[in-house]
């Protein structure tokens, strides 16, 4: 996958970004979050496999897949961020992913990048809805879904089991519906 927007690309993982990546991964917030992206490996050389099985999926349209791009600056072509999508097993629907690294936040590249792949899922497939679920704990997390129009839609407190990578023991599960403009 290949999107140009003004400043970013979303585009799919090489071997390159591995460097990028591992630190990017290993910044306070992201760890705070999404602390299992750290866990792949202790060194850039450990996510070869990761970047490696991701370039398997290159041309798959399957918006249920669980798939990661890299979101670059359109200049340079270095790694800042990454976006994906796939299937959200407990829920079983298919939810948006993403983080930025703390140099590029608040420059307007993640919420260009979530409302981009938006887009391109409900242009390749039939689904009504993507959700995203943030840790309620997250407040700017949620102030991004509300930028790229996400409704919340609950807050929602897991009885029996914790949702994986929440500080916090509930979370807020936005929905964005599709335009029939597709």
């Amino acid at each position: 996958m290949r999107i140009e927007l003004n400043k970013i690309v979303i585009r799919d993982f090489e071997i390159k970004d591995a460097e990028n990546l591992y630190r990017i991964v290993r910044e306070k917030n992201i760890l705070r979050f999404m602390h299992d992206w750290s866990e792949i490996g202790d060194s850039p050389e450990s996510y070869f496999e990761y970047i490696n099985w991701h370039q398997t999926q290159v041309d798959s349209t399957d918006v249920y897949e669980n798939k990661r791009y890299v979101i670059a600056l359109i200049d340079t072509d270095e790694m800042i961020g990454m976006v994906g999508m796939g299937l959200e097993e407990t829920l079983n629907e298919v939810e948006i992913a993403y983080f930025m690294s703390e140099e590029h936040q608040r420059k307007g590249y993640t919420a260009d990048a979530v409302n981009a792949l938006v887009e391109w899922c409900f242009k390749v497939s039939d689904i009504k809805y993507i959700i995203l679920t943030i840790d309620c704990a997250n407040r700017s997390s949620c102030e991004l879904a509300q930028k790229c129009r996400f409704d919340l839609f609950e807050k929602r407190t897991p009885i029996s089991h914790k949702q994986y990578n929440m500080e916090s023991n509930s979370y807020f599960y936005y929905r964005k519906y599709r335009s029939y403009n597709y």
